[in-house]
């Protein structure tokens, strides 16, 4: 058995109350085998045009690492039909903002704000669910009762940092992920999900490396879009003057790696809902 690692610092869980349900939408069937390479889809001309501008220039990555892969049919369908649209943002310290200067500097906040600047017109709400410290497992019973309570249209679910670092195994890691995956689809809900950070210190980076992969691979199968925070956090590193991204703490994120962290997802997202294609899977390899 492998010894776990110390317990990380432990944030304090945003609330928010509960609103009321609306109905679902079919997600997308999932083949039995990996997805076919399709040919991109033209733009539909009644969705909303993506801006580009405002975007810090620390926060800049070659196109490859916005790219989320797959769709998400229900907040495109809210966009097109200029309807309200629920974000919940769940996850452990990442989501809840520990290292930011303030709470409203967490990812999440700043999430709603570059949407709402990318998508202009869009009625987004994004509620941030996170609490520092967790492991997949205890976030999947949270993520259970907020979907269920709050019905939101899209579930951003940030893990594997945690659980690679206090001994969970990466098997057991990957069932909680493909059951929280499948509990949100199954809804009708839209789930995104973001996999570990970068930071530089990483203890036994072989075996953290596992859960990384794991990640994208589950993503993968169940065809559920992704942002590549560690690709993405290591590219920001290994840049030649780099800007840190990073707190005092050597492990968490100041603010502005948070603020980089929404810019770059609210652009993956906006042009998965401005131009939507029938994403092929990638092909995995691994992070060197």
């Amino acid at each position: 058995m492998r010894r776990p690692f110390p317990p990380l610092l432990l944030g304090l869980a945003l609330l928010a109350v509960p609103a009321a349900s609306r109905a679902q939408v079919p997600t997308e069937t999932r083949p039995a085998g990996p997805p076919p390479r399709l040919s991109p889809a033209p733009e539909p001309p009644d969705l909303p045009k993506v801006r580009t501008d405002n975007v810090p220039t620390a926060c800049t990555v070659p196109d490859e690492l916005r790219d989320l892969a797959f769709t998400l049919p229900r907040l495109s369908m809210l966009l097109r039909e200029k309807q309200p649209v629920r974000i919940l943002a769940i996850g452990s310290s990442s989501t809840a903002g520990i290292g930011a200067s303030a709470p409203q500097r967490a990812y999440p906040p700043r999430l709603e704000t570059a949407l709402k600047r990318l998508l202009p017109g869009a009625d987004i709400t994004v509620r941030n669910d996170g609490i520092g410290g967790e492991v997949a497992s205890t976030t999947l019973l949270r993520l259970r009762s907020a979907v269920d309570s709050w019905a939101p249209d899209v579930v951003i679910w940030q893990l594997g940092t945690n659980d690679a670092l206090q001994g969970i195994t990466a098997e057991a890691f990957s069932r909680v992920m493909r059951d929280g995956i499948g509990f949100v689809q199954e809804r009708g809900r839209d789930l995104l999900i973001i996999d570990p950070q970068f930071f530089p210190n990483i203890p036994q980076q072989d075996l953290y490396m596992t859960f990384v992969q794991s990640v994208d691979r589950v993503a993968v199968e169940r065809r559920a879009p992704l942002m590549r925070r560690y690709a993405i956090m290591r590219y920001w590193a290994a840049l030649p003057q780099p800007v840190p991204m990073l707190s005092e703490d050597g492990f968490h994120m100041n603010d502005l790696g948070y603020q980089c962290m929404a810019e770059v997802l609210a652009s993956g997202m906006a042009r998965l809902v401005t131009r939507p294609v029938r994403a092929e899977a990638r092909q995995l390899e691994p992070a060197r």
